[in-house]
């Protein structure tokens, strides 16, 4: 193994082996914040390292992880304020009507439909067991910890209420335990969201496909991974999502191969978790400004890598749609 760089070497390796001219104490400065392979390992290239991106001064570089890093700052707070309000919504009309507030009781009588559908049985097994896993491994974690939220009910021989435990959920399992709720409360809630569209979302899983969605993006927002790229995707859009998407926005080919399609799913649960369009438009508006930033301080050939031909159309159009 060789021995490691040290940051002059580093800075040598991008003029003489890369093309990459950087110079001077600022930019020697820049690449050890950024990091040579946090900043640029990780932005040399769009989705996969076989699309290398031609950069010809480090000055780029550092454009390109700026604008990743505003794009996740500006989506960071809309997507805590996405989460705690379905949450919210999903934890009470999951109680509203019942004796007893607690995941159990919950499980067995709000997901007690279509028996005969296993799949559907074997999520909801999965379910429970991923809530009681969670369950006590928080209990285990408050042991010396003054908020014990979890041991508060139950060292007091109670199970812990249903708010308690959305507390702890992830958005994956937020996804899940709506997809496992009967199919007459699933459709409450999306008619409550004004999201129920029968003629599309047959099987009242539209909501649960969007968080699916957005979960991997969510995911790097949270842990200050690359998005400018999506190389996050995980998965293909579900025909629902993209068929209720177009429908909603009038935005035709939602591929989820750019940056905007997630923006565009995410205002629209904005639009209608917030009842305004306010954040939704600051997003946008973030979005848009950043690019301008971008297309100002990268070679016109990188910016065209990075943003697709569709995104300024796109963007007009999602305007339109959050001032209706």
């Amino acid at each position: 193994m060789s021995a490691p760089q040290t940051i002059n070497g580093l800075m040598r390796h991008l003029r003489n082996d890369c093309n990459i001219q950087i110079r001077g104490s600022y930019q020697k400065q820049q690449l050890i914040s950024y990091g040579y392979y946090h900043g640029y390992k990780g932005y040399r290239f769009v989705r996969n390292r076989h699309t290398q991106i031609p950069y010809t001064d480090f000055s780029e570089i550092v454009a390109v992880i700026e604008y990743d890093n505003n794009l996740k700052s500006a989506l960071y707070s809309d997507f805590m304020f996405i989460e705690t309000a379905i949450k919210n919504i999903v934890c009470n009309e999951s109680v509203n009507g019942l004796k007893l507030g607690t995941f159990e009781h919950v499980y067995k009588e709000r997901m007690r439909d279509n028996t005969t559908n296993t799949k559907l049985q074997s999520k909801r097994l999965r379910l429970r067991n991923s809530v009681y896993s969670k369950l006590s491994a928080r209990y285990h974690d408050e042991e010396d910890s003054d908020n014990q939220m979890v041991r508060h009910f139950y060292n007091r021989g109670e199970d812990a209420p249903l708010w308690v435990v959305f507390e702890i959920l992830y958005l994956s399992d937020l996804a899940s335990f709506f997809e496992c709720l009967n199919k007459t409360l699933r459709e409450h809630i999306m008619v409550q969201l004004n999201m129920f569209d029968v003629s599309i979302d047959t099987n009242r899983n539209l909501l649960s496909s969007m968080l699916y969605t957005i979960k991997a993006l969510r995911n790097c927002v949270a842990h200050n991974n690359i998005i400018f790229d999506t190389r996050f995707k995980d998965r293909r859009i579900s025909p629902v999502l993209k068929r209720w998407i177009e429908k909603e926005t009038g935005i035709q080919n939602i591929t989820l191969y750019s940056l905007i399609d997630y923006i565009i799913i995410v205002c629209c649960l904005l639009k209608r978790v917030d009842f305004s369009s306010t954040r939704a438009k600051q997003l946008v508006h973030a979005y848009k400004n950043q690019n301008q930033l971008l297309q100002a301080n990268v070679a016109p050939t990188i910016y065209a890598q990075i943003i697709q031909q569709n995104v300024t159309q796109k963007i007009t159009a999602l305007e339109v749609y959050l001032n209706t």
